[in-house]
């Protein structure tokens, strides 16, 4: 069921281009924070096509990627705008918070896209195997 993380990816790139083109009030909290979320469920879907792993392992690897990339902002320097697009420029705690968000998020779109058979269970049905 890998159409679920197609779908994740195609919102995160929906919501990071509405992003990068927005310019109105609040322009640098959208593009600096919203934009995190975004990438954060573009790096979760990019795992989950690529790995079998349960979604917490999911969810951590992706935190995990995103801090690192966030805490090597306090050493490197973008010197291009793909870099500075790709990997930002300055830390900002604030930041991680966005990553956790956009993990949330990503974790609630995987839970929202499963099938309906566990309503069933609560409702007295049968499991189907699986």
């Amino acid at each position: 069921m890998k159409r679920r993380f197609v779908w994740l990816a195609i919102a995160a790139i929906a919501i990071g281009s509405a992003v990068l083109v927005y310019r109105g009030p609040g322009r640098s909290i959208v593009r600096g924070h919203l934009g995190d979320v975004a990438a954060t469920m573009l790096v979760y879907a990019a795992i989950g096509l690529l790995s079998r792993a349960r979604i917490g392992w999911r969810a951590a690897a992706t935190m995990a990627i995103a801090t690192a990339i966030e805490l090597g902002q306090v050493f490197w320097r973008m010197e291009s705008s793909a870099g500075e697009l790709l990997f930002g420029t300055t830390f900002d705690g604030w930041d991680l918070l966005a990553y956790g968000v956009g993990v949330g998020v990503a974790v609630a779109w995987e839970g929202s896209a499963r099938p309906l058979k566990y309503a069933d269970c609560l409702a007295g049905n049968k499991l189907p195997a699986s």
